[in-house]
């Protein structure tokens, strides 16, 4: 199962069962015959086989057989001009979306993977919430060789799965198996249709599995080869798998982006609050070393970081775009727009103010700032603590001086940042809004969460010795402790009066 799955299944119990089939005049026969007879005629379940344009007779025979054996529920497609592999499930898939199916569960025609189990597998998904279902073959080398699988297959195949773990942190047993299922639900919540037609299909959507925290559970099976031909040519779907991969975690990480992984993202902002390294870790040890009793988490979102200062005693008020009052344990909280919207609370009653990643959302972040000193009611001013992503991040030098300016998802260059800024142009906009500059920290890269185990950990660290000795170039955010100066106001109130000049004309006419 992958880590921090969630399910995103609807719950129902209608099954498509897709046949992908190419040149398997031979096979289709014998395989609509394996399936379990309980299936057929069932308004529960239907099968459904598309011939990507074979040269023989492979959807004739399967529509003769169903014909003959009266299954009113088989349903046979043949494309007029071949789409792939990757491009025959597409076809499937939204089939199944747009007939209202609950999953689908992926058979080949050429009989490699066993239709019996085509039950059992979508009563395990059913009864375990599952989104997408593997039916793991190299779960053992005696499994995979007695079934017929050959040396260099296996091989190939768990080097190629070791080093897709090892780049997306995952633990599967196996990435390259054809029986597969696949939640409607989740379907509609990945862009599969943007994925590749060729064979490498199978590993784009699993990264979009792993993009959106889907619930993924393997089973292992029997291996079964036998006559049928392989039309995978191995060195070149090697290389496909491992620049997919690769790809995805450039795009994980925020250095590119794509379409393949926007779709409705589940968890755009994580809780990056329990490692140390990240910018919301060190705010939380930064503020420490004020002892706030209160504060204002400006762009508050899910209230990760609130909720550590809730455990801490202190008390913690929100102000977001969107409602997030449910959920935290808010003091108080307040919806409003920082674009359109001047910020109306006096910000001398709190003793910290935290802006974290949000300077760079805003389109005017100099008002927003001056209005945090205007805020000021009184001669307190709190710490006002503020993180954004420094643009002149080494890889990001690099790739423009290569001509590449690549928006992602997140990271620096986040489709949503309307401002950017390097570690000098940040603290510069701060000094400039009337702020006396406390603190300025580098926050590295987050390696923790890209990189699993010990070698995030090993990357996060070294990343961030090299931010502390030249945070210009290599820190990926900037986080800076300040200090709003005393506004007009609060200097003219505080000012002592030592005469009125009302006072002073009446004193002149009694001289007089």
């Amino acid at each position: 199962m992958t880590k921090s799955a969630r399910s995103i299944i609807n719950r129902g119990n209608r099954n498509l069962v897709l046949i992908v089939a190419y040149e398997a005049k031979t096979h289709i026969a014998g395989v609509l015959d394996r399936f379990p007879a309980e299936i057929w005629n069932n308004p529960d379940w239907e099968v459904l086989c598309i011939d990507d344009a074979s040269s023989d007779d492979t959807a004739a025979i399967a529509a003769s057989w169903g014909v003959g054996h009266e299954r009113r529920n088989l349903t046979v497609l043949r494309n007029p001009v071949n789409q792939g592999y990757g491009g025959n499930q597409k076809l499937g898939y939204k089939y199944a979306i747009d007939s209202n199916f609950d999953r689908v569960i992926l058979i080949h025609g050429d009989g490699q993977y066993a239709p019996e189990r085509v039950t059992g597998i979508a009563e395990k998904m059913q009864v375990e919430a599952t989104d997408v279902f593997l039916g793991a073959r190299t779960w053992s080398y005696w499994n995979a060789r007695s079934g017929g699988m050959p040396r260099y297959k296996y091989v190939g195949n768990k080097i190629l799965t070791w080093l897709q773990n090892l780049m997306t942190g995952q633990d599967l047993i196996e990435y390259h198996t054809g029986l597969r299922g696949y939640s409607v639900g989740f379907l509609k919540q990945v862009a599969f249709d943007l994925n590749s037609n060729d064979f490498h299909f199978d590993t784009e959507i699993l990264l979009q599995a792993f993009f959106n925290h889907a619930r993924i559970t393997e089973q292992p099976i029997e291996t079964t080869y036998g006559d049928e031909i392989c039309r995978v040519n191995g060195p070149v779907y090697a290389l496909q798998v491992f620049l997919a991969t690769l790809h995805f975690s450039l795009i994980r990480a925020g250095f590119l982006n794509s379409p393949q992984y926007r779709k409705n993202r589940i968890d755009r902002y994580m809780d990056k609050t329990s490692s140390p390294w990240s910018s919301h870790g060190i705010a939380l040890a930064m503020l420490r070393k004020f002892k706030p009793d209160s504060v204002l988490d400006i762009g508050c979102g899910t209230g990760h970081v609130a909720k550590r200062l809730l455990e801490k005693g202190i008390e913690v008020h929100g102000m977001d775009r969107d409602d997030y009052s449910s959920g935290t344990d808010w003091a108080s909280f307040t919806r409003i727009d920082l674009d359109r919207q001047a910020i109306q609370t006096d910000t001398s009653k709190f003793d910290a103010v935290l802006c974290l990643d949000i300077i760079e959302h805003l389109k005017k972040p100099e008002e927003f700032l001056m209005g945090i000193r205007d805020g000021l009611r009184s001669g307190k001013s709190p710490v006002v603590l503020l993180s954004t992503p420094n643009v002149a991040f080494l890889p990001v030098r690099l790739a423009l001086m290569l001509g590449f300016f690549n928006y992602s998802d997140k990271g620096i260059l986040d489709l949503d940042h309307n401002r950017l800024f390097t570690r000098a142009s940040f603290i510069r906009l701060i000094r400039n809004a009337g702020f006396e500059v406390l603190e300025v920290s580098p926050v590295p890269a987050p390696w923790d969460f890209v990189l699993p185990g010990s070698w995030g950990r090993a990357a996060v660290r070294l990343h961030a010795l090299a931010a502390r000795l030249w945070p210009s170039v290599f820190s990926f955010q900037t986080l800076v402790a300040c200090r709003p100066r005393e506004n007009l106001r609060v200097l003219l109130d505080n000012a002592v009066c030592f005469a009125r000049s009302d006072q002073f004309t009446a004193d002149r006419g009694q001289t007089a």
